[in-house]
C-alpha cells in the first residue's frame, strides 16, 4: 500500500456508499430490516481494510497480496499484448507460457495451482476498474461479496422475521468472518457463494418461484464453488437433500404416509448426490471423493510438522478410510467450531478468536443443558432451514477438521460454516424461549381459571 492507495480508496469508498445508500432508501420504507444494510456494509469494508493492514504491518505480506500482484499481472497484460492476454485469461495455458508476461510485479500464482489462479482472475477485472490500487480493489470485492450475504440474510429473516436483529449479529458481524471473508482473499469468494447457493435454492425450490434468477444464483454459487474449494459443494450437498426432503414431507398431511414416504424420499435424495458427485469426480481432480478421503489424513498430518511454528492441534491419527474420518469426527468437528480455545492462544490473532469461539461455545453448552441434549437435536428437525443450517455446518467443521491441523489455516478456513452454525443456535434459544413463554401463559391461564371456579 502507498500514497496512491490512500488518495484514490476514499473516492471508491464514496461511490459505493452513495449507490448502497440509493439501493436502500426506497426499500427502508416498505422492509425495516433493510436499515442493517448500510451498517452490515461498512463493517464488511472495514474488515476488508483491516485485513490489508494485518496482513502487510503484522505478517509482512501473504496470501491477499500474492493474489493481488497476479490480478495486477493479468491487468498489466491485458494493456500492453490483449491477444496474449486473452489466451491467458480464457484459454488453456501451460506453465511454460509464463514468458508471456512482462509485468514488473513479482508474479505469484500460476496454473500449477489452478484453484488460486482463478481467484486471480476474478479479482482481475476489480482491480483494472480501480487502477491496481490494493485498498480500493479491497473494498470493491467486500461491497461485492456483501451482496451474498445480504442475501443469506434476507433468508434468515424470511423464516424468521423475529430474529432480525439477532441474525444481524450471527450473519453479518460475527468477527472473523468479517475479517477473514471481507477481503482479496479466496474465502470472500466462496462464502459469498455459499450466501448465493443457499439463497438460490430457498426460493427456487421452497418458494417455488421459478424466476431465472434463482436458479442463476445456485448455479453461479455452484460453479464458484467447484472453482475454487469443491469441497465446500460437498458440505453443503447433505443439507439441501435434508431440506429438500424435509419440505416435501411437511407436507404431507397423512401421518402414516409420512413415515412411510419419509425414508424413501431421504434414500432418493442421497442416491441422487453420489450420482452428481460420482459424475463430478474426474472435473474435481483432487477434490474428488476418493483422492479427499486418501490424501485428508497425509495433509492433516503435515500441517503438524515442526516447521509450522507449533501452532497446531491434534485430533489423532486415523486411517484413510471413510471408518478411520468417522472414528475421530467428534474431535474435528469440535476442533472446527471451537478452537482456537483460550487455552490454545500463542499470539494476538489467535486471542481474537478464542474469545469468539469461547462465546460459540457457552452458548452451545447453555442451549444443551437447557434443552436436555436429546431435546437439542429433536427441535433441528422441527424447521427445514434449521435443519439445512445445523447439517450443513456440522458436515463442513467435519471436512476442515481431519485435514487441518494448523490454527492459522482453521480460524480462516472455517467462516463458511460459522454465520449457519450461530443462527442455528439463535434459532433453537428463540425455541426454547418461545416454549417456556408458553408454558409459563398456561400456567397463568389454568391459575385464573382455578380463581374464577373457586369465587364461583
Amino acid at each position: 500500500m502507498d500514497i496512491f492507495d490512500l488518495l484514490i480508496a476514499p473516492l471508491y469508498a464514496a461511490i459505493i456508499l452513495i449507490f448502497a445508500h440509493k439501493f436502500t432508501i426506497k426499500r427502508r420504507i416498505k422492509e425495516r430490516f433493510y436499515n442493517y444494510f448500510l451498517p452490515g456494509l461498512l463493517v464488511k469494508m472495514f474488515g476488508a481494510v483491516a485485513l490489508g493492514l494485518i496482513y502487510s504491518y503484522y505478517y509482512g505480506g501473504g496470501d491477499t497480496y500474492n493474489y493481488h500482484y497476479t490480478a495486477n499481472t493479468l491487468v498489466d497484460l491485458l494493456l500492453e499484448n490483449p491477444k496474449d492476454f486473452m489466451y491467458i485469461y480464457l484459454g488453456n495455458p501451460k506453465y511454460s507460457d509464463y514468458y508471456l508476461f512482462t509485468s514488473s510485479y513479482s508474479f505469484t500464482y500460476w496454473v500449477n495451482d489452478e484453484y488460486a489462479f482463478f481467484v486471480s482472475k476474478c479479482f482481475m477485472p476489480i482491480e483494472l476498474i480501480c487502477f491496481k490500487s490494493y485498498i480500493a480493489t479491497s473494498l470493491v470485492v467486500a461491497s461485492l461479496c456483501y451482496l451474498g450475504v445480504w442475501r443469506l440474510f434476507l433468508v434468515f429473516t424470511k423464516e424468521f422475521p423475529k430474529l432480525v436483529r439477532q441474525f444481524r449479529w450471527s450473519i453479518l458481524y460475527v468477527p472473523s468472518v468479517v475479517f477473514w471473508g471481507s477481503g482479496i482473499m479466496k474465502d470472500s469468494i466462496t462464502f459469498s457463494a455459499v450466501c448465493f447457493f443457499v439463497h438460490g435454492f430457498y426460493w427456487f425450490f421452497t418458494q417455488k418461484r421459478r424466476q431465472v434468477k434463482y436458479i442463476a444464483a445456485l448455479l453461479f454459487g455452484t460453479f464458484i464453488l467447484l472453482s475454487i474449494k469443491p469441497y465446500i459443494l460437498f458440505a453443503l450437498l447433505p443439507g439441501s437433500i435434508l431440506w429438500f426432503v424435509a419440505l416435501r414431507v411437511s407436507r404431507i398431511k397423512n401421518t402414516f404416509l409420512k413415515v412411510m414416504f419419509a425414508p424413501t424420499l431421504l434414500m432418493v435424495g442421497i442416491a441422487i448426490s453420489l450420482f452428481v458427485l460420482q459424475q463430478l469426480g474426474d472435473s474435481l481432480g483432487n477434490y474428488s471423493v476418493e483422492k479427499v478421503i486418501k490424501t485428508a489424513s497425509g495433509a492433516q498430518q503435515d500441517l503438524k510438522q515442526s516447521y509450522y511454528g507449533g501452532n497446531t492441534f491434534d485430533i489423532g491419527d486415523y486411517e484413510p478410510t471413510i471408518t478411520g474420518l468417522l472414528s475421530v469426527s467428534h474431535k474435528a468437528i469440535f476442533a472446527a467450531l471451537f478452537r482456537p480455545t483460550i487455552f490454545d492462544v500463542k499470539n494476538v490473532v489467535m486471542a481474537l478468536s478464542a474469545i469468539e469461539n469461547t462465546f460459540i461455545l457457552l452458548f452451545t453448552i447453555y442451549l444443551l443443558f437447557k434443552l436436555r441434549f436429546f431435546k437439542f437435536f429433536g427441535l433441528i428437525t422441527t424447521h427445514p432451514l434449521l435443519m439445512f443450517s445445523f447439517v450443513f455446518s456440522v458436515f463442513f467443521a467435519f471436512s476442515v477438521g481431519v485435514s487441518i491441523s494448523n490454527f492459522g489455516a482453521l480460524v480462516r478456513l472455517k467462516i463458511p460454516c460459522i454465520p449457519f452454525f450461530l443462527s442455528s443456535l439463535v434459532i433453537l434459544n428463540y425455541m426454547l424461549n418461545e416454549s417456556s413463554y408458553q408454558r409459563r401463559l398456561k400456567q397463568r391461564v389454568s391459575l385464573v381459571e382455578g380463581e374464577v371456579l373457586v369465587s364461583g
